[in-house]
């Protein structure tokens, strides 16, 4: 009887403890999803619904996290505005430069293998980078001080460009001749009378590597590290990781990043049985890429966008020739939200490991601070290893925390990862060149709602 009654009473105290424990589970939780007003969260969806409304987009899915939990989803407008077909939180994206932080990771497995160092010269792999020169504004040809590395290439420092943004030299028209652009690029310049647009077939490269050993026969626009400009350097990693790798770029992506975090959804094309999923893309008159000096007019914004891709006949549905980690991915919203909430884990996701301690603090580590693009300087920022770090939170334009990673899509697509507060953020929508830039409106709005 002893024995019975203790067993009660010992199996009373463990029924408390486990009350306790829930209690405490419960109660944490609680205040992780109470720390956020839903009410003060809902000036985004109001904020995005208006911008729909306005015609400025076509719609979005704005997805944030925290704790790995939502605490607000917008899923509105249309994915084809002329058909009306409505978003859904599932459509595909062309995330355009949201491709270059996969890339970094991508790099940052080889270099925590040991197989890479960020120190490498880039001719290592792509041996006609031995030649490549430097030019200067007057048009004369240098020789290199010092060899472009892999660092160069993954932090913007190698004096690589894109064609599209001026650099005062003749380094662009090269790249023009020389047809050195992403895959998949438009040059966009939208005038009154245009009113339809394509991506331009006939790329002229076989793969990333071919179009990687062109870029080496065009000039640099500095010497390599010695300033910021933004280029197709994330781009030629692809072919660096295909020669170490002994794989295409695509599938050891799909194999160590896309299987692991399950990506499902991420890639270099969209396949025939996903069209429907897959969204249109569109710009505004008086829009260009590479132009931030413009006003907010009526031009730029008139009563219809103007489709630039349409979803049914984009170059995305046929397999992807040259994969192009600068900017060549399409991808949902759920899935770089997974990319998003490993960069917040410090390089784990679901009790998987895709780096380790050390190979994610080299990525994270900020190797250029308040570097700018066009000459608008980020205070507070650093270049990280293919994506952008909050070094001082009192001089950034931003609220996220010290540490926050992120960068944006050519498509005005948006993301980031803050680990302090354990927020991870994903923006999409399918507007190119559009001059209103809402990183700064979803930055307040978010971190104005804590309680």
């Amino acid at each position: 009887m002893k024995h019975l009654i203790f067993l009660i009473i010992g199996n009373l105290m463990n029924f408390q403890r486990l009350n306790i424990f829930l209690f405490l589970i419960f109660s944490i939780n609680f205040l992780s999803a109470s720390s956020f007003s839903d009410e003060r969260l809902q000036r985004i969806t109001a904020m995005l619904d208006d911008l729909v409304e306005e015609k400025q987009f076509p719609g979005f899915v704005t997805i944030i996290t925290k704790d790995g939990k939502p605490i607000l989803k917008v899923v509105n407008g249309y994915k084809d505005i002329d058909k009306k077909i409505p978003m859904k939180e599932d459509a595909l994206f062309r995330i355009y430069s949201m491709s270059k932080p996969i890339t970094g990771v991508a790099l940052m497995i080889l270099v925590d293998r040991g197989l890479i160092k960020l120190s490498d010269p880039i001719s290592k792999f792509i041996p006609e980078f031995k030649n490549t020169k430097v030019v200067n504004e007057a048009g004369d040809f240098f020789n290199l001080d010092r060899p472009v590395t892999v660092l160069d290439a993954a932090t913007h420092t190698s004096g690589l460009i894109y064609a599209w943004l001026p650099t005062e030299t003749i380094a662009n028209d090269i790249y023009e001749e020389k047809n050195l652009h992403p895959y998949y690029y438009l040059d966009l310049e939208v005038t009154a009378d245009q009113t339809d647009f394509s991506i331009p077939p006939g790329k002229p490269f076989s793969n990333i590597c071919e179009f990687a050993q062109e870029l080496a026969s065009a000039p640099l626009v500095h010497q390599p590290g010695e300033k910021w400009t933004y280029g197709v350097g994330m781009d030629l990693l692809g072919c660096v990781i295909e020669k170490v790798s002994g794989m295409t770029f695509g599938n050891f992506m799909q194999e160590n990043i896309f299987d692991p975090l399950g990506m499902k959804d991420t890639s270099f094309a969209v396949p025939e049985s996903e069209i429907n999923r897959f969204t249109s893309m569109y710009t505004h008159k008086g829009a260009s890429v590479g132009d931030i000096q413009r006003e907010f007019n009526d031009e730029i914004f008139p009563d219809d966008l103007i489709l630039m891709d349409s979803y049914e006949e984009s170059p995305y549905l046929k397999m992807n020739k040259v994969e192009d980690g600068g900017s060549g991915l399409i991808s949902t919203a759920d899935d770089y939200l997974k990319f998003g909430q490993m960069l917040n884990d410090r390089g784990s996701f679901g009790g998987k490991t895709i780096l380790s301690e050390e190979a994610f603090s080299m990525l994270s580590e900020s190797y250029m601070e308040n570097f700018g693009l066009l000459g608008v300087v980020s205070l507070g920022m650093g270049q990280a290893i293919c994506m952008a770090k909050i070094t001082n939170p009192a001089f950034s334009q931003f609220y996220q925390s010290e540490g926050s990673l992120s960068w944006g899509g050519a498509a005005s697509t948006i993301f980031w990862a803050d680990p302090v507060e354990d927020i991870v953020l994903v923006h999409m929508t399918q507007v190119l060149g559009h001059p209103l830039d809402l990183r700064a409106d979803l930055d307040r709005l978010t971190y104005s709602s804590k309680n």
